[in-house]
């Protein structure tokens, strides 16, 4: 697929198909996915074969210099094999039982008759804004599904009971007509194609050129087409849930959702995560303010929020339509539904929806106490930052790096908009400064002035390191605008980054006989850094740096360090995977033990000044 529009272009068509044939689309839709079926199997019983050919050759002739023959085939039938054979996922979150909520269990089966679903077999509690079906082979690619019902404690309290019951006829729908388990379906032949595609990446040579060429024909087409059809189960999810409840209350459902799920990103987070500077420590309740949110939303921001969600557009990166073409297709009128007293947690809940909010607020008082303290202590020197340079300004003229540093400052205590004017004259006097330009044309964009556009574009032809944050936010700009025309170039750009850092990754990840190892270059100020995270480490003796010469992302060194400790340990992927993450910030390490690579050892240990560390020895 070379463009976006044509992809629209593919999409629109398939929708056409499925709305006025539904089984000639289902027809079309299931030999386009047998041909993908088909081909993979093709090829892993051709790899398969000729590996077993040149082994039988092997045996006969014995000849061992067939044996690197043999080693293409069996490598190519490897990495097919591995990505046909993967499972997913089972969903996360607290298991209810009908002895600790039997209302729910009785509203969830009288909403499962009611659609004529099969039963569920767990029913999951979760901190988000959201409800869903969801269905796990246990046996991977034969099947045997696991049905899940996973619930938002937020929806629960945040929607009365009707509203609710609407929700829940909706994801029941989808099981009724199995859109969970086709959809799982379509879900694992999309993921084994690019699962194969990005095991194919890094390698090099014409067959690998030539299956991955297939694999980038291919996909696209069967996203399109299967597209077409995630979209359609909505429709008809939305139907059904009318049809249990009412027109009338699926309609205010779906408003509710979505203009709570608008007013909580446009307003809500912004607020809360502000009140770090001034407090050191995260809400001891925060889970229970973000509900409190949810279920209060001001009259007149609901209707901005309505308003908000009713201009986004049915895109490409969605399979839910938007609001306005679902409410066009219940045939329903959007309006900000009436208040309400009692919420589906205080009716279905009862008596464990107190213990429940406090369960939910100990976990959200764990996981937000690393990010709310990095927050506090980036907005206490921020506002420090910011007071010393306004006292600097006026005694002297402040250096570029002071001034970049507070219009940064600015940026983050006051907004955009009021560091506008400082980007505007570091620029003056730097017109070389890329990431003035970036913070510029990100601000710009974010108020929609499309003069932005010019300075992220300045940005990226200036710093490399920029072009790939600059594309996205260029790719999102003209994607949100419908601009898809312009929206290629960026894509393109995307796409290449991200093919780099997967080829850069794989290529960091080990270290081969003949890679070309270099002295480390590391000033002694940067070494210091290293020895101290290497001597926190018990029992570490010894351990060596270089620095590998490498083909993608040159921009960022690649090292290789060699640890070796004092006494027989046992040192497993997880000690050095940790290793790796203690090592300074931004640093691209392979960390390797001595006492299992030798080889590698030897091949580090004879570069000039690769001996780093030594337990003991003045440093």
């Amino acid at each position: 697929m070379r463009s976006l529009e044509q992809y629209r272009d593919l999409v629109a068509q398939a929708e056409l198909t499925a709305a006025a044939h539904p089984l000639r689309y289902r027809l079309q839709l299931g030999l386009f996915a047998a041909l993908g079926i088909g081909y993979v199997g093709l090829l892993a019983s051709l790899a398969a074969a000729s590996a077993l050919f040149v082994i039988g050759l092997i045996v006969v002739s014995k000849s061992i210099l067939l044996v690197k023959v043999a080693l293409l085939p069996l490598g190519l039938a490897y990495v097919v094999g591995r990505t046909l054979w993967f499972r997913l996922p089972a969903p996360q979150g607290r298991r209810m039982s009908p002895d600790e909520v039997p209302a729910l269990f009785r509203e969830i089966e009288h909403v499962r008759r009611s659609v004529r679903a099969k039963p569920v077999q767990e029913v999951l509690l979760t901190p988000s804004f959201n409800a869903a079906v969801v269905q796990t082979p246990r046996l991977g690619m034969l099947g045997w599904p696991k049905r899940y019902l996973v619930i938002g404690l937020p929806l629960l309290a945040s929607l009365p009971p009707y509203q609710f019951r609407a929700v829940l006829a909706h994801e029941f729908a989808h099981l009724a007509r199995n859109h969970a388990s086709f959809g799982n379906w379509i879900y694992r032949i999309r993921e084994t194609w690019y699962r194969i595609l990005d095991a194919l990446e890094p390698r090099h040579g014409t067959l690998c050129a030539w299956l991955t060429g297939f694999f980038r024909w291919y996909a696209p087409y069967f996203n399109a087409y299967s597209f077409a059809l995630a979209r359609a189960n909505e429709y008809e999810a939305d139907r059904e849930s009318a049809r249990v409840t009412s027109q009338e209350d699926a309609a205010d459902a779906l408003v509710a959702v979505y203009a709570k799920s608008e007013y909580i990103e446009s307003r809500f987070w912004s607020e809360f995560y502000g009140r770090a500077e001034g407090q050191p420590e995260p809400p001891p309740e925060a889970f229970s303010e973000y509900v409190a949110a949810l279920r209060s939303v001001p009259m007149d921001q609901a209707h901005a929020a309505l308003a908000g969600a009713l201009t986004r557009e049915t895109g490409l990166s969605d399979t839910h339509p938007s609001l306005k073409d679902r409410l066009a297709a219940l045939r329903s009128k959007p309006s900000v539904p009436p208040s309400f007293q009692l919420s589906a947690a205080h009716t279905l809940l009862r008596n464990k929806r107190q213990p429940l909010m406090q369960e939910f607020d100990q976990l959200w008082r764990e996981s937000l106490a690393g990010p709310w303290h990095e927050r506090h202590h980036y907005l206490v020197q921020a506002r420090s930052k910011l007071g010393r340079y306004e006292s600097a300004q006026a005694e002297r003229e402040l250096s570029e790096e002071e001034h970049w540093d507070y219009a940064c400052s600015v940026e983050v205590l006051q907004g955009g908009r009021a560091a506008l004017p400082l980007l505007d004259a570091l620029l003056a006097r730097a017109p070389a400064h890329a990431l003035a330009y970036y913070a510029r044309g990100r601000i710009l964009l974010d108020e929609d002035e499309e003069r932005g556009v010019a300075d992220l574009e300045t940005a990226m032809q200036l710093d490399e390191s920029v072009r790939e944050p600059g594309s996205k936010l260029l790719y999102t700009y003209f994607y949100s605008r419908n601009q898809l025309s312009r929206c290629d170039r960026y894509r393109s750009m995307l796409s290449q980054a991200a093919h780099e850092r997967r080829a850069a990754s794989a290529e960091r990840s080990l270290l081969r006989r003949g890679d070309l190892l270099l002295p480390h270059g590391l000033p002694p100020a940067e070494l210091l850094a290293w020895r101290a995270v290497l001597s926190s480490e018990n029992g570490l003796k010894r351990a060596w740096l270089a620095r590998k010469q490498v083909r993608h992302l040159q921009a960022v060194p690649a090292y290789v360090l060699v640890i070796e400790f004092r006494a027989l340990k046992w040192v497993g992927a997880t000690t050095l995977q940790c290793m790796a993450q203690s090592l300074p910030d931004s640093v691209s390490c392979l960390v390797l033990n001595k006492a299992a690579r030798r080889r590698a050892w030897r091949q580090v240990a004879r570069v000039d000044g690769s001996l780093i560390f030594a337990s003991g020895a003045g440093r």
